[in-house]
């Protein structure tokens, strides 16, 4: 948990630095990119487990 604490602040604080955008902004980007991490490490889960079912 701290590791991706650390990653999506550091996600945050990059992208503030790099649009100069409002820090609201920043920590809504941090939140996509956990969102959007949490869902490719499901289907990834599902693909693993769909392939270990027809491989036997």
């Amino acid at each position: 948990m701290a590791v991706w604490l650390i990653t999506y602040g550091v996600a945050a604080v990059v992208w503030r630095a790099v649009t100069g955008k409002t820090w609201l902004d920043a920590l809504a980007f941090a939140g996509l990119v956990a969102v959007v991490n949490m869902v490719a490490q499901w289907v990834a889960s599902r693909a693993k487990k769909k392939a270990a079912v027809r491989d036997g």
